[in-house]
Parts: C-alpha cells; structure tokens; sequence
C-alpha cells in the first residue's frame, strides 16, 4: 500500500533501490556523456563540465 507522503508530493520521485540501478555517469568519459546527451536532446551541451553533464543526463532518466 502506498504512502500519504508519496501521493502528497513529499516523497522523493524516487526510492534508493530505483537510483542503485542507474548509470553511474560521473565514471563516464565526457565524450561519451556528450554524445548521450545529444542523443538526449541536451541544450548548450558543449559548454557543460563532465559533472554538469552527468547530473543533467540523470535529471531526465
């Protein structure tokens, strides 16, 4: 059964067993980060540091 917290909004989007299966995109190279985030869609991609890119790839997943 469901939460309050999780209807209400107060829960995060996503539980720690959701995040322990996603790419672990700060162990990527930037060129291949880049090139994910073209395929993304990404705006202003080039200008981004290999953390920026990392973080902005696993806001869209």
């Amino acid at each position: 059964m469901a939460s309050y917290k999780k209807f209400s909004g107060n829960a995060p989007a996503t539980s720690s067993r959701e995040r322990q299966f996603e790419p672990a995109y700060e162990k990527w190279r930037r060129d291949d980060l880049y090139h994910l985030a073209k395929q993304h869609g990404i705006e202003n991609r080039a200008s981004m540091s290999t953390d920026e890119l990392a973080r902005a790839l696993r806001d869209i997943g």
